[in-house]
């Protein structure tokens, strides 16, 4: 009889089952920030849209460009865990990114009387990067072959960091939010700020848990 005492594998942090019930508890968070968060004088409610609208824009764009981080540590050591997560981190920044468009929609109308402004650069960006983001991962998927998505992923990265440097405003303020003078709104916009990070983050945990599974 071996003297060696055995010991089940230790459960991880984060379970599907822990994942959705944060996920929901970041949820209701996100909904109580918004229904609480300040009016605006000239916009009223619609400043509500405007926090979400603003909020996933931002992290849509920086979880582009984070996902070129682990494309290029996959391209210095191939390791499939820093493909999957570059994948996974770009996809859910896709989703967040597409979102923030779709939901943008209201206050360009409510504001600028069209539905989608194209004379602005800011709105010419997004379909860029909603047209080419989407174009590398149905080609990269397509293709799967692993440095391909490597590569395409840091360059998708480094072609969003770019355009946003680049590309200017006509009529859209660029941080209506941030330059506000009332501390009230950027306090509730930095929660549902970090709200909304939290939710994309879980999102890339969840698919690339999602693509572990598929390729074991």
């Amino acid at each position: 009889m071996s003297d060696v005492l055995t010991h089940p594998p230790a459960t991880p942090l984060l379970t599907s089952k822990r994942a959705l019930i944060l996920a929901a508890a970041l949820l209701a968070l996100l909904a109580t920030l918004l229904i609480l968060s300040p009016a605006e004088a000239q916009l009223g409610n619609l400043i509500k849209v405007i926090y979400l609208h603003g909020a996933l824009a931002r992290v849509g764009l920086y979880a582009l460009m984070l996902a070129s981080l682990p494309a290029l540590a996959y391209l210095i050591r191939p390791r499939p865990a820093w493909l999957r997560w570059s994948n996974a981190i770009q996809v859910a920044g896709m989703i967040v990114f597409v979102i923030h468009f779709v939901l943008s929609i209201v206050p360009t109308y409510e504001t600028w009387g069209v539905w989608i402004a194209f004379d602005e650069p800011r709105t010419r960006m997004t379909l860029q990067i909603v047209g080419v983001g989407l174009l590398v991962i149905v080609v990269r998927r397509l293709i799967d072959d692993r440095r391909f998505s490597a590569v395409a992923n840091l360059l998708l990265g480094a072609a969003v960091l770019l355009l946003n440097l680049r590309t200017g405003v006509l009529r859209h303020p660029l941080n209506p939010i941030g330059d506000s003078t009332s501390s009230a709104i950027q306090l509730y916009y930095a929660g549902i700020l970090l709200t909304c990070a939290a939710l994309t983050g879980l999102l890339a945990w969840w698919l690339a848990q999602d693509s572990k599974a598929k390729s074991s």
